[in-house]
């Protein structure tokens, strides 16, 4: 015999499993926050040298990636509050 509506056991579980589930998510979103956060910081010690040095002229593609990895993590980071780390 087969009902239109699931047990009541199946919806319990299944209103726990999203609660759990974003529970996961918020504690990794931090440390992902926090370290895009201090690679936006840091990234610019990389690309710096390679602009004094003129080596920006012999590897356009490198400087570019690093560029583009920097908006990213900035992207990324931007709501990292290292008060609530």
């Amino acid at each position: 015999m087969s009902t239109s509506e699931p047990s009541t056991s199946a919806q319990i579980a299944g209103e726990k499993l999203p609660r759990s589930a974003l529970s996961a998510a918020a504690s990794l979103l931090v440390p992902v926050r926090t370290a895009a956060f201090w690679s936006a910081v840091a990234l610019p010690l990389v690309y710096l040298p390679l602009v004094a040095t003129g080596a920006v002229w012999d590897l356009p593609l490198v400087f570019c990636a690093l560029l583009a990895l920097n908006v990213v993590t900035f992207l990324v980071g931007h709501d990292h509050e290292p008060t609530r780390a």
